[in-house]
């Protein structure tokens, strides 16, 4: 992909780029959305403080029996809107839910046996591989076609389409959990559900100007990671389905103009500037379904200073990385939280190769003038990364600090994403300077994977947590270099990771969201909620090891170590706790 342009291009249409800034006076009137119940407003406030469910998310899950206005209403009436019996009483008459938007749905494009499995030589991992197939069909999704005729009475956003979800409380599509999510439905020959998945997507955005962090209500100003234009590449690498591509070509640059509009920076260094991208969501309240949290985070500060921290979560939420002490300012404390303040190599990672896949499916499609276009706006940022965050002396890139006007020398994952995204001057010194750089920091020895970090702070997105989207981006990055060890510390942690998730299962009959580095087959931990099991994007990475390795992996010893197994019962006894509440509830 890099090293391909070295000719600079006159722009037939300008990429439109401009920093966005809100006054924290502003900022502090700025609700996730409009609804009175889902989002704001004194009924949310007082149902999510009686603590009527362990996990805030739930209520806002929840279906409205009535109308919002016959409900806030009633909700006015109340005597005493501070007593939790009450508010309990309250909500179960006129609530009902959570999970009642669905209809039963099982997959027209599913097959028994995809093709891939024929490629992996060990049994067991054969087997398992049918297992995970089998899980989309308990994933998938459709929603009833009552979320659409009374829309007010659900924080769900209505699609057309089908769609497979993580699992656990996450009972919605996440946008960039279902990158990973395709490349397993697209090895399992979905293609009619990776297609209708899109579809919803484009739909989306095209309704709400962008991608929305998943599709609820209170995510609309918030989006995730930017992966539709990637997934779409990729969809389109798989089945060479060029009409689709042609017709999703314009709504996927009004994904792409948001982000270089409402999330777009220009850095000044050494008299030029780069335009770059950062996590900045204009919310000023907390996060509905991380209610209480949210408030706790801000105690003790100002309206205004607790409009920033909670616009600074929710950028948090956006970046996916919820919560790591990448965004903290004193590497400590949740209160310190200073996403917008960060440039993310990640982020920047994958916009260089949206722009990338934009020029490509313009040429495919025979559109030369939009190929030019998005081949400088790839050129460019290309040369941004490099001089903005990338660090010889370390060889790697780093998110970079708006107010200190310097890269954050932290290990994360991400630090090695734009040679993952092909986005820098394709040399072996390269190549070689990133594996120094991954050895040097000694990430790429532990049993379980890759660490998120190496700060050890309780949250969910640090140390000792190995999160499936990371591993898979290492090994890839890994896996296509040039320099032939790197090659083997591929294979060597495609084999730990694939032992890892395999040891789980084989304990529990689950696939986690999260696991620890430290202890091969135990689950992760830390955060805002228990550790989640179903899981979509865990599923989509196993399946694209076993496809990539399947000649080469081996289970090995199937049982784990006694440790190990205390551990990973312990999380399971946590999990089916957090399930059986959430029935009830």
């Amino acid at each position: 992909m890099v090293g391909m342009a070295g000719t600079s291009f006159l722009l037939s249409a300008l990429v439109m780029t401009y920093a966005v800034t809100w006054s924290a006076a502003d900022l502090k009137d700025e609700a996730p959305c409009a609804s009175s119940i889902f989002c704001n407003g004194l009924l949310l406030k007082a149902a999510q403080n009686a603590m009527i469910y362990n996990d805030s998310k739930t209520f806002v899950d929840l279906h409205l029996k009535q109308s919002e206005d016959v409900i806030l209403q009633a909700f006015g009436e109340l005597v005493d809107r501070t007593d939790a019996n009450v508010m309990r009483e309250f909500v179960a008459e006129y609530f009902d839910g959570p999970n009642i938007e669905f209809e039963d749905w099982e997959p027209s494009d599913w097959k028994e046996n995809p093709g891939f499995i024929d490629g992996i030589k060990d049994d067991e991992l054969k087997e398992w591989a049918r297992d995970l197939n089998e899980l989309w069909k308990e994933l998938g999704r459709q929603i009833k076609q009552d979320v659409l005729t009374n829309a007010d009475r659900y924080s769900l956003i209505h699609v057309e389409n089908p769609f497979i979800v993580p699992g656990g409380r996450f009972r919605e599509f996440y946008y960039w959990d279902s990158y990973w999510i395709f490349k397993g439905l697209l090895l399992s020959e979905m293609t009619e559900t990776v297609k209708g998945m899109l579809t919803n997507f484009v739909s989306i955005s095209k309704s709400i100007g962008h991608v929305p962090n998943g599709n609820r209500v209170y995510y609309e100003k918030r989006s995730q990671p930017p992966f539709l234009i990637p997934s779409v590449y990729l969809y389109l690498q798989a089945t060479d389905d060029i009409e689709t591509i042609r017709t999703f070509l314009p709504d996927l640059e009004i994904e792409y103009q948001f982000w270089m509009t409402d999330r777009a920076i220009d850095i000044t260094k050494d008299a030029n500037v780069y335009t770059l991208n950062r996590y900045n969501v204009n919310m000023g309240m907390p996060r509905p379904e991380s209610y209480r949290e949210d408030i706790e985070t801000a105690d003790g500060k100002n309206e205004e200073e607790a409009a920033e921290v909670y616009s600074n979560l929710a950028s948090a939420a956006e970046s996916g990385w919820d919560f790591s002490t990448r965004w903290f300012r004193d590497g400590a404390t949740l209160g310190s939280i200073r996403t917008k303040e960060i440039v993310p190599v990640d982020l920047n990672s994958v916009l260089c190769l949206s722009e990338w896949a934009l020029y490509e499916m313009y040429n495919t499609t025979g559109n030369e003038s939009k190929a030019a276009t998005y081949l400088q706006a790839f050129n460019d940022r290309k040369r941004a990364i490099s001089e903005v965050l990338w660090s010889e002396d370390e060889g790697a890139w780093f998110d970079y600090d708006i107010v200190d006007e310097d890269i954050v020398d932290q290990f994360y994952p991400s630090n090695i994403m734009p040679m993952w995204a092909s986005c820098y001057d394709d040399t072996n010194d390269i190549q070689q300077q990133v594996l120094d750089y991954l050895k040097k920091e000694g990430v790429l020895e532990f049993p379980g994977g890759i660490p998120t970090s190496l700060t050890k702070s309780g949250q969910q997105w640090d140390y000792p947590n190995a999160w499936p989207p990371l591993q898979d981006i290492v090994i890839e990055t890994l896996r296509k270099s040039d320099v032939e060890e790197a090659n083997d510390y591929a294979l060597k942690l495609a084999q730990n990771w694939t032992l890892t998730n395999w040891r789980a299962y084989k304990e529990t009959d689950l696939m986690f969201e999260k696991y620890d580095v430290e202890k091969q087959g135990v689950p992760g931990h830390g955060g805002e909620y228990a550790v989640q099991a179903g899981f979509g994007w865990t599923n989509g990475v196993i399946m694209s090891l076993l496809d990539h390795y399947g000649d080469q992996l081996e289970v090995g010893e199937t049982g784990s170590s006694g440790h190990a197994t205390v551990f990973i019962l312990l999380n399971v006894v946590c999990l089916f706790a957090a399930l059986i509440l959430a029935r009830d509830e």
